[in-house]
C-alpha cells in the first residue's frame, strides 16, 4: 500500500511551548553560602517508601514529597565534602538556612 503523502502529525511549530519548569527541577546549581559551596538541587517526589531527616527541623522528609537534595562542595578551612554529605531538607528548611 502507498503511503500518504499527508503528514496527521501537527508540526512542531503549531503547538504551543511547552513549561520547562518541571523539567529544570532537577538541574544542580552551586550556592556560594557563609560556610562554603554547596551544590542544591531539587527533587520531585518519588515513590521509592524512602524517610529522610531534614537537619534544619529534625522532622521527617518523605521521599513522596518533593524537597532539595543539598551538599557542601567545600567547607571551611578548604576541606573537600562532596556528595557523601548530602542531606535532604523541606524546601522551605533550607531557603531558612540560607
Amino acid at each position: 500500500m502507498p503511503r500518504s503523502t499527508s503528514s496527521r502529525r501537527r508540526s512542531k511549530w503549531q503547538q504551543a511551548p511547552r513549561d520547562l519548569s518541571e523539567s529544570l527541577g532537577g538541574v544542580r546549581r552551586n550556592l556560594e553560602l557563609p560556610d562554603g559551596q554547596w551544590s542544591v538541587q531539587k527533587v520531585a517526589g518519588n515513590a521509592s517508601g524512602k524517610i529522610y531527616v531534614c537537619p534544619g527541623c529534625g522532622q521527617d522528609v518523605p521521599a513522596a514529597q518533593p524537597h532539595v537534595v543539598a551538599w557542601r562542595e567545600t567547607a571551611a578551612f578548604g576541606i573537600e565534602v562532596g556528595v557523601g554529605s548530602r542531606r535532604h531538607w523541606h524546601s522551605r528548611c533550607f531557603e531558612k538556612f540560607r
